[in-house]
């Protein structure tokens, strides 16, 4: 018995080329759906944290294609200090951390170095030291110092991220049948 096959070189190249555009729209598919589904539940992460609208929407992605090669995305947050509340973190002053008392203070101001007017130091025993303006201490205190200030874990990012990349078989699953 012999058995004999014959077929076209460009039909069989056209087909290998359509699965292999098929495989790679998955491939990215499955990228972005994992990336949108890391920036969604980790904004909700973040609202549940107490976090305004704006430090969500900070949280955002950016997808690179890699044509040819495994598509990629990159989640990151705009605002740079944001890892804090993903990991906690102690802040020392040198020697003093001074934190506002944003009752006291015009809006926008932060620090004593922002104030831009000369400040006086109270200092009572068993007590933080405080800072007042020289001219006018009917204002109240405007500062006071604390020799470090622990920021404690208020996000579970990482935990997000992980969860939608064991989804990412999932996603191609669906978008390989599709």
């Amino acid at each position: 018995m012999k058995f004999a096959f014959s077929a076209q070189e460009s039909a069989i190249e056209q087909m290998v080329e359509a699965i292999e555009r098929q495989i790679n729209e998955a491939q990215s598919g499955a990228v972005r759906d994992a990336a949108t589904l890391a920036v969604k539940e980790g904004r909700a992460n973040i609202a549940s944290a107490g976090f305004s609208s704006r430090w969500q929407k900070a949280l955002t992605s950016n997808f690179y294609p890699n044509e040819g090669v495994n598509p990629a995305a990159l989640i990151f947050h705009r605002i740079p200090f944001a890892g804090v509340f993903e990991r906690g973190i102690t802040i020392s002053g040198r020697p003093l951390l001074w934190l506002p008392i944003e009752r006291n203070l015009p809006p926008g101001i932060h620090s004593p170095s922002q104030y831009g007017k000369k400040l006086v130091s109270v200092n009572i025993a068993g007590k933080p030291p405080l800072l007042f303006d020289a001219f006018n201490r009917l204002r109240g205190p405007l500062f006071f110092g604390t020799r470090s200030v622990d920021i404690r874990k208020r996000f579970d990012l990482y935990a997000i991220f992980e969860r939608a990349t064991e989804r990412m078989r999932e996603f191609y699953e669906q978008r390989i049948k599709g």
